[in-house]
This record gives C-alpha cells, structure tokens and sequence, in this order.
C-alpha cells in the first residue's frame, strides 16, 4: 500500500495465463508465434499419421509434453510451468476414461496432453469440447458406414452409466473394442485449429 493506504498495482499478485478469462488480454500462447506454429505443425503430422497408421506414435507426442514445458518455463517463468502442468494434467484427464474403457488408444490421451501442456487448461478444455463435437459428427459417419448405428448408442448408453452410476469400466469394455475403429486423432487435430480459429467456447 501507499502512505494513504491504497493498495499498489505492482504489489498485486500476477494471474496465471491459465486463469486469464478477460477477452483484452491475449491468451499466453497467442504472444509465443513458436508455440502456435509447433501446434499447428503437431496436430497436422498427428491427423496424418492416425489416417494413415491409425496410430499417433510416441516419437510425435512425448517431445511435444516436453517442449510445452520448457516454451512456457522459458516464456514466463515458474507461472509457465505450472500453466504448463495443469493443462498437462487437464488433457490427460479428460480422455482417461474413454481409454479405460478401451474406447481410444494411449497416443490419443497423450496428444490431449501435449496440447494441454502447450496450449493451458483454459485453452485444452475448449478443445476438447471442439474435439466432441466434431468427433460425434465422425462417429455417427462412421456408425452409419457400417450399419451400427445402434450400437453406437448402446455404447453411450454404457458410457453415461460407467460415469454417473458409477459402474465398473470393464463392463463397457469389450463393448467399446468391438466398435468400428474411429480417428479421434483427426477429431483433436480438427478441434484444435477450429478453436485457434474460431476462438473460445467458454
């Protein structure tokens, strides 16, 4: 505080990029023209590689984590790092059930991390929700395809029951492996540059 007692702007303590909501301020990664294009240049080689392999190798995701943390420590300090690791943490997370179910493969989980650890919690919640949107437009393509589309809603059925009455996962499990294989690599590639196109959800 000053000598009449205000409270100083310096003395206030700095909010994480993750927490920044306020459209004036530009989210971290949009001032780091590196980050961006390794993005970019990450979700292109993993959508190719899924299509072609159906298979995100951990030779594209695992130095994408790592540079995510390093970029940010670099660009901002202790506040990058930890912007790094709650969206390390948040990306993860939000795939872990589907994987245990066996709905999807750990390259997909560990893309959704390295996008966080690069882009923020903030930023890796609106693409995952860009991610469900154009991942259901896939799934029920491919439902269709193949003729299954009831059973595509029989495995949401037992997804919803795994998540909200608390099942066990391995009840849905071998209901998910049967399914039609479906790129969920080229559904995150997709939401990932719709979101730094068309901006936030929440």
């Amino acid at each position: 505080m000053d000598s009449i007692g205000r409270e100083c702007v310096a003395c206030q303590p700095a909010l994480l990029p993750v927490f920044i909501k306020d459209k004036k301020v530009k989210p971290f990664f949009t001032a780091n023209g590196h980050i961006l294009v390794l993005v970019v240049a990450l979700v292109c080689l993993a959508m190719y590689s899924d299509l072609r392999w159906r298979k995100i190798p951990n030779c594209l995701t695992l130095p994408a984590i790592a540079l995510g943390f390093v970029l940010n420590f670099v660009g901002n300090g202790w506040n990058g790092l930890l912007f790094a690791l709650i969206g390390f943490l948040v990306g993860m997370g939000l795939l872990m059930l589907p994987y245990i179910l066996g709905g999807m493969g750990g390259g997909d989980v560990k893309l959704m991390g390295a996008l966080g650890a690069l882009l923020g919690g903030h930023a890796i919640l609106n693409v995952f929700l860009y991610t469900s949107l154009i991942g259901g437009m896939i799934a029920i393509a491919v439902a269709v395809a193949n003729r299954s589309l009831i059973e595509m809603l029989k495995r949401i059925v037992l997804f919803l029951k795994c998540v909200f009455l608390f099942q066990a996962p391995a009840t849905g499990a071998a209901v998910f492996k049967k399914s039609p294989t479906m790129p969920y690599g080229v559904a995150m590639g997709a939401g990932t540059l719709l979101y730094l196109v068309a901006g936030k959800i929440l």
